[in-house]
């Protein structure tokens, strides 16, 4: 790796999942002179759970504006596999694919979504920690929790990793999250901006902070 600037580099199962997961905490490493890369797994058509269809092109159009309000211009769609459809993937492949990318960005610090009852986030999940197999890859590797990780597989006993956060930093994240028309309008319950705000009060309370989002360090490397 090249010179001491952080690299960071999130792996996001679809457009919202970075923001839900460190969208504050984006905030203050760009503010500390970090460089930020998202990439997004998946962005395709399909149609939400209470019926309503998904356009892929607007879905882009909202991370776009996300990314734009959080300052972050280094981000992109990978179309690795097609939404809540990745358990039809080839994965070696998407190991592959996985590797390459952090190559290219040259992280220093991998973050990736915790699994959940969401298909796209356990394959990505499994694929990333494949891909840190023992010897494999330099960077640190940290996994992300959004709202929705409180319905999926429990996530790990040791290694948490609290980011404090200040309240600009979560009202802009929430200001992100909103962008994000299509997930969320017409839903009065579930994952939505307003779980975020919950959680990261939840972790902020449990070190003695008003905010902060969680974290869990899955291999360091210094």
């Amino acid at each position: 790796m090249n010179g001491t600037t952080k690299r960071v580099l999130i792996l996001a199962p679809h457009c919202d999942d970075a923001e839900f997961g460190l969208g504050a905490s984006i905030q203050r490493w760009r503010e500390e002179g970090a460089t930020i890369q998202v990439l997004i797994a998946s962005c395709s058509d399909y149609q939400r759970s209470d019926g309503n269809p998904v356009c892929a092109k607007q879905r882009l159009i909202e991370a776009r504006k996300a990314f734009d309000l959080l300052g972050v211009s280094g981000w992109k769609s990978g179309g690795w596999f097609k939404e809540n459809q990745a358990l039809s993937v080839d994965y070696g492949r998407l190991v592959s694919l996985i590797e390459n990318e952090i190559k290219v960005v040259d992280a220093t610090d991998v973050y990736v979504c915790l699994p959940s009852f969401n298909q796209d986030h356990r394959v990505l999940f499994d694929a990333t920690m494949t891909a840190f197999r023992p010897g494999a890859q330099l960077a640190s590797l940290y996994a992300y929790e959004y709202p929705g990780n409180v319905w999926g597989p429990t996530p790990p006993e040791t290694g948490k990793r609290y980011l404090v956060v200040d309240m600009d930093e979560i009202q802009t994240k929430i200001e992100a999250l909103e962008m994000h028309e299509t997930q969320f309008a017409g839903r009065s319950a579930g994952v939505g901006p307003q779980a975020a705000v919950t959680l990261a009060r939840q972790r902020g309370a449990e070190i003695g902070s008003q905010f902060a989002e969680l974290v869990y360090m899955l291999k360091e490397i210094h």
